[in-house]
């Protein structure tokens, strides 16, 4: 029953795990699965910032452009003078404005702040003498692009390209191009990046020039990890920051762009970014959920399997044990009824010779039963175990010097078949016994059984004795009773005399 428990035991650990094992390699399927989607999220989304990194840039590049030829064409459209300019002036600069968007507004300025022209025909008078765009030019620049600055006219948030007007090597003037941040919004649903995404334009001195959606007011960014660090190493590439703006999470896509004063920037909320691997989480946890609660449910059914097939398992070996006990008792009031048989016969006063041979017979079959009682052996006997015992019991007997060799092999002789081959065994020791050393005092007797390539076994008793042919035509009792036991085993027999005799049956002794 230890045996039983402890195979069930064995049987339960190793299925639990396997479940084990099953349950790790998903998990380790699903985290390879994860950290390639999470590296396939991340890649995607580098290249999403960087494509719409470009987008901006390329409408950057637009807007520097068209500033500066616009521009260009007011100075060119003024004529020599910068004087309040006639109804033929007017028509001029109103064409040299006319492909300006809808977010952008021309301005001449004068050399005392007077605004001299603009397309803004709400336009009122302000003073924008202290405007940097103004100052600048004033003191020598060619051109100049503010940061992002609050237009006082509209109170709106603009940019402005501005252009010194000279004439006769004599400052003259500015001429001014103010966009509207809002003239980056096409760009932002150009980009399309997702929800709380950001473009913007930023001054390589850090100052943001604009920002959709836009922030409270200027932002100066030039200690930003994107001035000290990425853009002195690349003139373009992503990198993952909190926003100075709004403090949001996002990936960065950086541009900067060539002959221009620009730094394009566009970025991705980082939540957008990683959504689809966060997808796959949700996915991986639920599978990794019905995973667990299956693994669970399977350990439980098996531990109970294993509860239950213990049980049968005791219950079996407690049957087991019965039955043991039981066959043994059989099998002991067998032999001690055989017995009883025997001293029954000596007291009928029969003649002793007969009932000595009657009772070889008997105890040979009470040994049988002896042997199997005594070891257990059921279902059969071990050959190598009883034989020798046996023989060796029916030589001290007779009471003479007879010596007696073995060469058993490990042959396991059936219950059903034990007690003929125990009495054929029985007459061919008698035999040898009685007649085989007359007029001796001592002899050899060997016993041997081999198995062969078949189902049978091969029996040899031979002694040293006068020798016998077994063809006799006065066959006795012992004799009839050999060729009995041969027919009852299946077997053939022969007798040889080879310095004795020598008695040789092929016998089916197995079930």
């Amino acid at each position: 029953m230890i045996g039983g428990d402890k195979y069930v035991g064995s049987v339960g650990k190793a299925s639990l795990a396997i479940i084990a094992l099953m349950f790790l390699s998903l998990t380790t399927l699903l985290s390879l699965w994860l950290i390639s989607s999470y590296e396939t999220a991340v890649r995607r989304g580098d290249e999403r910032v960087s494509a719409a990194s470009k987008i901006v840039a390329a409408n950057a590049n637009w807007l520097n452009s068209l500033a500066r030829e616009t521009l260009h064409r007011i100075d060119d459209a003024l004529g020599p003078s910068t004087s309040l300019p006639g109804p033929d002036r007017v028509r001029d600069l109103d064409a040299a404005v006319y492909d300006l968007p809808p977010q952008a507004t021309a301005y001449v300025i004068g050399a005392d702040g007077e605004t001299l022209y603009s397309n803004d025909r709400d336009l009122r008078p302000v003073d924008v003498t202290d405007r940097d765009y103004f100052v600048r030019l004033r003191n020598g620049a060619d051109e100049y692009t503010s940061p992002l600055i609050i237009s006082r006219l509209s109170q709106r948030q603009i940019f402005v390209f501005s252009r010194r007007l000279e004439r006769n090597g004599v400052f003259a003037g500015v001429a001014v191009i103010a966009f509207d941040a809002s003239i980056l919004r096409p760009i932002w649903d150009a980009v399309a990046i997702g929800e709380n995404s950001i473009v913007s334009l930023i001054r390589r001195d850090g100052q943001l020039i604009a920002r959709y959606p836009e922030p409270a007011g200027p932002v100066d960014m030039r200690n930003h990890k994107l001035f000290t660090d990425y853009m002195r190493k690349a003139t373009s590439g992503t990198y993952r920051s909190v926003s100075p703006v709004d403090h949001e999470d996002r990936l960065v896509g950086y541009r900067i762009l060539e002959r221009t004063p620009f730094v394009a920037i566009a970025s991705a909320d980082i939540h957008v970014i990683m959504q689809p691997f966060w997808e796959d989480a949700k996915i991986a946890a639920l599978l990794v959920a019905f995973a667990l609660v299956g693994a669970l449910a399977a350990a439980l059914w098996i531990q109970n399997l294993i509860k239950v097939d213990t049980l049968h398992t005791r219950q079996l070996a407690d049957a087991l044990r019965s039955n043991e006990t039981l066959m043994r008792e059989i099998h002991h009031r067998v032999k001690n009824n055989l017995q009883t048989v025997m001293a029954l016969l000596r007291l009928q006063g029969f003649e002793p010779e007969a009932v000595q041979k009657l009772n070889e017979r008997i105890s040979a079959m009470s040994a049988v039963h002896e042997q199997m009682y005594g070891f257990d052996q059921f279902s059969g006997i071990s050959a190598r175990e009883f034989i020798p015992s046996f023989v060796r019991t029916l030589v001290d007997v007779h009471g003479r010097a007879v010596s007696v060799d073995f060469e058993i092999d490990d042959i396991v002789i059936a219950a059903d078949k034990a007690t003929p081959f125990a009495l054929l065994l029985n007459e061919l020791i008698a035999n040898s016994m009685k007649y085989a050393f007359d007029g001796r005092a001592s002899g050899n007797i060997r016993v041997m059984l081999h198995a062969t390539e078949g189902e049978e076994s091969l029996l040899t008793v031979a002694d040293d004795g006068i020798g016998f042919d077994g063809r006799s035509d006065s066959a006795g009792m012992g004799t009839r009773l050999i060729k009995a036991f041969v027919n009852q085993l299946h077997g053939e027999a022969r007798y040889n005399r080879l310095e004795g005799t020598q008695f040789t049956a092929t016998l089916k002794l197995a079930d």
